[in-house]
């Protein structure tokens, strides 16, 4: 597709069509309200992120949904004035995170000001479709006698198709996820160390206006079987190869996730050659297979299979969805003799 440039993207079309489908998938699956406390489902509905990479584990911000109406932002006190630049309706959020002793009253404080907005809303009576919670606050809704109910479903079904201003930060996120591939592949050298070359990573990202790597895969030699090693001061040495994966939180929060690995020299050994064709052929055998209205079990059954010896240490799936973070729903191999049974992907077809 086309280079895409960032002031061609309609950002207030982004937000209202990435609201729309969550709603259209709230009344398609009889919910009425959703209470939002994950990172990315909060910047979906409301196009917002503030400090995404503390928030996402402190239950410092959360949103209300109503399947009909406006968002409705509970920010973190001393940030309501970002939020409110983007979302009409923003309110303090409340916060029991080391309250200590004192926890449970904030708690009970919180559930009642949630009783409060469905009221508000004309939902009291309804059920509450959540996508994460800790212990006290699941306590605090069951005390209050609110009944909940798991978001995630509609979440994915939203979440799973793209609006084309999505597909236009793809595009975007793209042209950032190959230079900071240049860049990592231009500074691997005899003696560099694997957390000098994330370092690369990084900076590579930083300076595109991307946000944050969200894992440190980089491995080389002996560190990249098994897969998922993440980088240590281990220096490269030559004739090693140099796994890495991006996790990369890009720009405007849209995820680029790929992964490469080169050779630190000019000579691959047999081996070496023998697992990069096993494994070219195997991800050019599935993209023949992408296309539209493909269900997932046709994708699966029809996949290239791995030579048995690679088996035990493949990656968990086929493929999987890539937004906002990675995302559901994936594709996961079949069953094989040498594996663990995974579970058998479903018919699913783009909607």
């Amino acid at each position: 597709m086309p280079a895409t440039k960032v002031d061609e993207i309609d950002f207030t079309q982004l937000r209202a069509g990435r609201l729309a489908r969550l709603q259209t998938m709230l009344k398609r699956h009889g919910l009425p309200v959703a209470l939002l406390y994950s990172t990315p489902n909060i910047r979906y509905v409301t196009g917002v992120d503030v400090m995404g990479v503390w928030t996402s584990g402190t239950f410092a911000r959360y949103c209300v949904v109503p399947a009909k109406g406006a968002p409705i932002l509970f920010e973190y006190s001393g940030s309501m004035h970002v939020s409110r630049k983007v979302v009409g309706d923003v309110r303090p959020a409340y916060s029991w995170r080391f309250g200590g002793v004192q926890a449970r009253g904030k708690v009970r404080e919180w559930a009642q000001s949630i009783r409060a907005v469905l009221r508000e809303l004309g939902l009291e009576r309804e059920r509450l479709a959540v996508d994460r919670l800790d212990t006290p606050g699941f306590l605090g809704l069951q005390e209050e006698g609110i009944p909940i109910v798991d978001v995630g479903p509609a979440m994915v079904d939203a979440r799973e198709v793209k609006t084309p201003e999505e597909i236009q930060l793809f595009a975007v996120n793209g042209e950032i996820g190959d230079a900071m591939m240049a860049e990592f592949e231009a500074a691997i050298r005899p003696g560099i160390r694997e957390y000098e070359l994330w370092a690369v990573l990084s900076d590579a990202l930083l300076r595109r206006k991307g946000e944050t790597l969200f894992t440190r895969l980089v491995a080389s030699g002996t560190n990249t079987n098994p897969w998922l090693t993440e980088a240590t001061d281990k220096a490269v040495a030559p004739g090693d190869l140099v796994g890495v994966d991006t996790d990369a939180t890009g720009y405007e929060g849209y995820c680029i996730d790929f992964s490469r690995t080169f050779l630190c020299g000019d000579t691959p050994s047999p081996a070496q050659k023998e697992a990069y064709r096993v494994a070219y052929d195997c991800i050019a055998g599935m993209l023949d297979l992408v296309r539209p209205g493909i269900a997932f079990e046709e994708f699966a059954r029809k996949g290239p299979r791995l030579p048995p010896k690679y088996e035990a240490q493949r990656y968990p799936t086929m493929a999987h969805q890539a937004g906002l973070e990675d995302e559901g729903p994936g594709i996961p191999y079949p069953a094989t003799r040498s594996s663990s049974p995974e579970p058998r992907p479903g018919p699913r077809r783009r909607r």
